[in-house]
């Protein structure tokens, strides 16, 4: 029997360990790292943790412009455009905020070719060290070495960090589809609600939760 397209398995998406596990794998690569290395180690985790935390596509990815990234102490968005029906405004965490400031300031200058300006916002946000702007292909063969890499090589491409995001979207929002489709950009909501199988919920405690405060409730 044929899967749906949109039906997935654990094995389309990282546990909590396994993102533990590359998250910490990203960052011992910038600790000893210096020169070009440090560079490469910083584009790295900006790559991985920038689609990990915000639920983009690749080609959404490989879009995004510095115009797009909107970011700062009271406002860390990414700006999604070019697909009429899935432009969207996409909320990141402030951390995620911080290295991509961090990125443009300090590393994307020194890969940046001399005939682009470093304070051009309409020009690609993210390039490799060739000074180039990323097309899909290139990214998943970046992202599927990183993550194998980082041990994980039997999940290892892009989709499955979009897939982590659902994952964890559903678990750290306590179930807010609203939320998980307007970030991902699902046309409906039946295709969100496809990480909801993977979380395990406490009905007992639901059930209750629905009765909180209400003036009937038999308390004696």
């Amino acid at each position: 029997m044929k899967r749906a397209a949109w039906e997935l398995t654990r094995e389309n998406f990282l546990s909590l360990p396994e993102i533990e596990q590359l998250n910490r794998y990203l960052d011992d690569q910038i600790v000893d790292a210096t020169g070009k290395a440090l560079n490469t180690a910083v584009l790295d985790r900006v790559i991985i943790t920038g689609l990990l935390y915000s639920g983009l596509r690749n080609s959404e990815f490989c879009r995004l412009t510095v115009r797009d990234a909107r970011l700062g102490p009271g406002e860390a968005v990414l700006e999604v455009v070019g697909t009429p029906r899935q432009d969207r405004t996409v909320s990141i965490p402030q951390f995620i905020s911080r290295r991509i400031q961090e990125y443009i300031a300090e590393i994307r200058p020194a890969l940046l070719k001399g005939e682009v300006a470093a304070n051009d916002a309409s020009q690609p946000l993210i390039i490799n060290e060739r000074g180039r702007p990323y097309e899909r292909t290139g990214l998943y063969r970046r992202v599927v070495r990183i993550l194998t890499a980082a041990g994980l090589g039997a999940k290892a491409s892009v989709q499955v960090l979009r897939h982590t995001y659902g994952y964890l979207g559903y678990l750290k929002t306590d179930g807010n589809l609203l939320f998980l489709q307007r970030q991902m950009g699902h046309a409906h909501p039946m295709v969100t609600s496809i990480y909801a199988q993977f979380v395990e919920e406490n009905n007992a405690a639901l059930a209750e939760r629905l009765a909180e405060g209400n003036a009937g409730n038999d308390k004696t």
